[in-house]
């Protein structure tokens, strides 16, 4: 099994978050001004795509983009647009309701009278149950136990399924596992997303459809989806998570509905990836991590706090990941903490800084760090060793940070 130092340097060949992203093989996240983002997509391949043209639409009607954010091999979104302030995003997202492009994400139809059988096989977390319309979180698993990527699905039909892969790639096994399994078709999928999230997330999505589908929205129950009109004409499908609602639809409607937000609905504003970061670390319904940073293929369901995924009892299904995980139902080697920054003046530090006891032991790496409004301070996570509990106090960059459970819930 991998020591913290083991996955820590592992994870830093991976170039988490890095001052010259140019000279680096590859990034697990980072931002880019567009002419780093040109230079890097020459050097690294990186996927870049674009359905409906809803970024450039966006920067039409918002303006220039500030940065590029990178999410693993994945250009995935926009930090933020020189027409929006972070001050307004921080005010939808806490008073009214912010919506996010998710549109750049791996979106995948999965078919076939095996398609559940498939996807069972990918993951402790069985979709097999699902009732159409229903969805879940699911994270996907390798042969060692450990995390392989995450996406939420949602089963369309009997025999269908559709899901958002967040780290921007396909589930490694799915092809593969494909091959098993007589009656299965893996497509690329022709719907997309965007979110909306705050107190005012309700009234504002209804906004966005034909008045003779808003009630159903408003008796959805989490992870439950249904189908709307709407308003600018076209169909599309609207799921209800834990933090928001997720509006998915063909490209072309999405584009349409997108932009009606942007010019006609200025109560709901557009947020980028800063105010995301931000609201991540102040998030206190649910752990807001992402792959590959937060959890990533040096870390077990156990190590994230997705241990619950696990059957409690073995029922002797198949899949991916299953001898590792069934052996190993605990917290091995490292834990998914908050840490809080003493001095209200400390910078955020980068991805991947390393973790210091005070006596100057090795205790772990930061994961994802933002500075908070809500506590006028940095804020962040990082996998530190079991070593290190509640109301420690490390050493990051030199500077005090107390350890903190999560999602932070205040001072403790």
């Amino acid at each position: 099994m991998l020591t913290i130092r083991d996955k820590y340097l592992a994870s830093r060949e991976w170039s988490l978050e890095i001052r010259n992203p140019l000279s680096q093989p590859g990034m697990v996240w980072a931002t880019l001004s567009s002419t780093e983002l040109a230079k890097a997509q020459d050097a690294l391949r990186l996927r870049r795509v674009d359905p409906g043209n809803i970024f450039k639409l966006s920067e039409e009607l918002l303006g220039s983009v500030t940065k590029w954010a990178v999410l693993g091999d994945n250009v995935i979104g926009v930090w933020g647009w020189r027409g929006v302030s972070l001050a307004d995003q921080y005010k939808a997202v806490t008073t009214g309701a912010g919506a996010f492009i998710a549109a750049a994400m791996c979106y995948i139809r999965v078919s076939g009278s095996d398609a559940a059988a498939l996807l069972d096989m990918l993951s402790p977390r069985t979709v097999s149950d699902l009732p159409v319309n229903g969805a879940k979180f699911i994270v996907f698993t390798t042969p060692v136990g450990t995390v392989d990527e995450e996406a939420v699905v949602i089963r369309t039909g009997l025999n269908e399924f559709v899901m958002s892969c967040g780290g921007g790639k396909p589930p490694g096994w799915l092809a593969l596992m494909a091959k098993k399994f007589d009656d299965v078709i893996i497509q690329p999928s022709d719907v997309l997303s965007f979110n909306i999230k705050g107190p005012q997330r309700l009234a504002a999505v209804q906004s966005l459809v034909q008045e003779s589908s808003r009630d159903q929205i408003t008796e959805l129950s989490s992870f439950q989806s249904c189908k709307v009109k709407t308003l600018v004409g076209g169909e599309a499908r609207i799921l209800k998570s834990i933090i928001g609602y997720e509006v998915w639809a063909a490209s072309d409607v999405l584009a349409e509905v997108w932009k009606q937000l942007v010019v006609d609905r200025p109560a709901i504003v557009p947020c980028g990836w800063e105010l995301l970061s931000i609201y991540r670390m102040e998030c206190r319904s649910i752990l807001f991590t992402l792959f590959p940073v937060d959890m990533h293929m040096g870390t077990t369901l156990y190590e994230i706090d997705a241990g619950w995924m696990v059957p409690k009892i073995d029922d002797g299904r198949e899949y991916i990941g299953r001898a590792a995980l069934t052996q190993e139902r605990s917290p091995n080697k490292t834990w998914l903490a908050g840490v809080r920054a003493v001095d209200d003046t400390v910078e955020p530090p980068l991805i991947g800084s390393e973790v210091f006891t005070r006596l100057g032991e090795f205790a772990g790496y930061i994961t994802s760090a933002a500075f908070s409004v809500r506590e006028k301070r940095v804020l962040g996570f990082a996998h530190l060793s079991p070593n290190c509990s509640v109301g420690s106090k490390v050493l990051i960059d030199g500077t005090n940070w107390d350890v903190c459970s999560v999602p932070f819930n205040g001072r403790e």
